[in-house]
């Protein structure tokens, strides 16, 4: 008599005991932290080779010229600086780190209350924007102080690019630290409210650090809307960082104030939000539009170019030129045209007046490509400052093509 054959039932998955399950919830959630880390970092620099296509020359000469010496002095890693790459520097924790959290933690809004069973009946009124505070001047700021500003370059009556120094174009917010107050003033003398956490590694004192508040390249709405806000400190933590670029204060030659930087901000520059911009030395026309090629093709703004042992001077000066693929330029918001299609209950574009160094031209003219859903819902206020990009300038003397760039912050 055959036995039956009989077959044994596949063996059921174990399942995972609870400390394990646990386990695996917070690895899963550090990979989400860290994913987060990597999409708003900052930190990566891009290198020269990246920026060329060309071999890369050696920075520096030796000379009997005495600003030849001077730069010689100063010796930057061969980096143009990479503040919005795709990965943020997780530093080591440290006992420092440890009190930013507790600053943290006491600049944090108390979480708001929940709404009451009486409040869930009401009819849901239509939401308003959140107000951002507009920056006020500080009493005790030094207002006389006005910043560096860069004319245009311009290939074919610049001055030959050769030996000065490169640095990318940040698209952020220009920033002045003044250490005597221990604040961030715009270039118009504002404040700009960065938590305590965010400036205690500065420098106190009279020094005086140029640069700008950065998030990420082609970030520059976002960044205006966190440092034009107030009590906003997990937005700062990781999203912002101050990328210094000048020394205002030393009145000495660029090299020397870029020397006087590596020395004194090593301990600095260890911090998750504070950088120093890095510069090479231009060898050429060529390479001077090889890297500006480069860096626009990867989402870049432009570069600067700063003359060699120039001095640091208020105002607009011929020592540092901005080159740029396209142009931008200000303009104050004088109406809005109404939208049509599914723009049709909200602005369609805005009507701008032409500003030449801070006034009005009465050359009118309109700006609707670049606008959010966000922007068209709740537009810049009649009299606002805006800034636009544009590619030149028609016959009439009005921009082709422009686009909204984010209103000013200054």
């Amino acid at each position: 008599m055959t036995r039956p054959t009989t077959r044994s039932a596949a063996p059921s998955p174990a399942r995972p005991s609870a400390r394990i399950a646990a386990f695996q919830a917070l690895a899963a959630a550090h990979e989400a932290r860290g994913a987060i880390m990597a999409l708003t970092g900052v930190k990566r620099k891009v290198s020269v080779a990246a920026l060329s296509p060309r071999k890369k020359s050696t920075a520096g000469s030796s000379s009997e010229d005495e600003d030849d010496d001077l730069s010689s002095e100063y010796q930057p890693s061969q980096q143009l600086p990479s503040p919005s790459s795709n990965k943020r520097k997780s530093p080591t924790p440290s006992e420092d780190d440890e009190d930013d959290e507790d600053d943290e933690e006491e600049d944090e809004e108390p979480a708001p209350k929940k709404p009451t069973p009486a409040s869930r009946s009401t009819a849901r009124k239509p939401a308003t924007p959140r107000k951002t505070a507009s920056p006020k001047k500080f009493s005790n700021a030094p207002t006389s102080f006005k910043p560096l500003l860069a004319h245009k370059y311009d290939p074919n009556s610049s001055p030959d690019p050769t030996g000065w120094w490169l640095s990318e174009k940040l698209d952020g917010v220009r920033a002045l630290w003044h250490g005597s107050i221990g604040q961030f003033l715009s270039r118009e003398g504002n404040r700009f409210y960065a938590p305590d956490w965010f400036t205690k590694r500065l420098p106190r004192g009279d020094i005086i650090l140029d640069g700008e508040l950065f998030t990420k390249r082609g970030g520059f709405q976002d960044c205006v809307g966190i440092v034009r806000s107030q009590n906003q400190p997990k937005r700062w933590k990781f999203s912002v960082t101050y990328q210094i670029f000048d020394v205002p204060s030393i009145d000495k030659g660029f090299e020397e104030r870029m020397k006087w930087l590596e020395d004194n901000m090593k301990g600095f520059k260890s911090s998750r939000w504070v950088d120093v911009v890095e510069h090479v030395k231009c060898t050429g026309r060529k390479d001077l539009d090889d890297r500006l090629e480069v860096m626009v093709r990867i989402g870049g703004e432009g570069l600067m170019i700063r003359e060699p042992g120039s001095r640091y001077v208020n105002g607009r000066s011929k020592t540092l030129l901005k080159a740029k693929k396209f142009l931008d330029a200000d303009a104050v918001v004088r109406g809005y045209e109404q939208g049509q299609g599914k723009n049709a209950n909200c602005t369609g574009a805005l009507k701008v007046e032409m500003l030449s160094g801070g006034k009005p031209t009465g050359k009118m003219f309109k700006i609707g490509t670049g606008l959010t859903d966000k922007q068209r819902r709740n537009p810049p206020k009649i009299g606002a400052i805006v800034v636009y990009r544009y590619q030149e300038l028609s016959k009439s003397g009005t921009p082709r093509f422009p686009s909204y760039a984010g209103e000013r912050a200054d």
